[in-house]
């Protein structure tokens, strides 16, 4: 019994170190778990934090754009009533002298600039017209004259002003623009 009586200590003594052994390794792998899960939990925490901050982009994007929307009908509807005080400033130059009329004028000018100011504050700029090339993206030809003293596509005059607001075009000029004869038109006319 002695015998047996150490060989069952000796198993009782192993057991303990196989049980620490495994249980160690059960910690270890619960542990590389958990390492793993707070790995893929960052990495969708940095997702989502991307995500809101493109979605916060996005909006921020559109807000703006609708508030450059809603800018540009206001402004559109206003150049007609900017058109009509230039003309009528205009006519009140090409008058003859007179006191009242000065007083007009001066009443023009003021409304003019006081409009202007607003127009440029908020973004809107006028395009460049006479003497430039011809761009339909900002141009509206309504009239060609054929000529060869001016380069093919210039603007000769402008009929209306246009405009822009920042990028965004509000009308186009209403511009006459060179056109350079056609040589087949040109002989045709000589041979006449």
């Amino acid at each position: 019994m002695g015998e047996q009586g150490e060989e069952l200590d000796q198993e009782s003594l192993l057991e303990p170190e196989e049980n620490s052994q495994q249980e160690l390794e059960s910690e270890e792998d619960h542990l590389e778990t958990l390492a793993k899960e707070l790995d893929q939990t960052k990495d969708l925490l940095l997702r989502k934090q991307a995500e809101f901050e493109n979605y916060r982009k996005h909006i921020r994007k559109e807000r703006e754009e609708q508030r450059l929307a809603a800018q540009a009908e206001v402004f559109e509807k206003l150049l007609p009533t900017l058109d009509a005080l230039e003309k009528g400033l205009e006519s009140l130059r090409e008058a003859p002298e007179d006191s009242q009329l000065e007083t007009y004028r001066q009443g023009y000018e003021f409304m003019l600039q006081g409009i202007r100011s607003v127009l440029e504050k908020f973004g809107v700029i006028e395009i460049p017209g006479l003497g430039i090339p011809f761009d339909p993206n900002i141009h509206e030809a309504v009239l060609r004259e054929v000529t060869s003293d001016h380069e093919d596509g210039e603007i000769l005059d402008e009929f209306r002003k246009g405009y822009k607001i920042q990028d965004r075009l509000l009308r186009p000029s209403q511009v006459r623009v060179a056109v350079q004869p056609d040589q087949e038109t040109v002989t045709e006319g000589k041979g006449e």
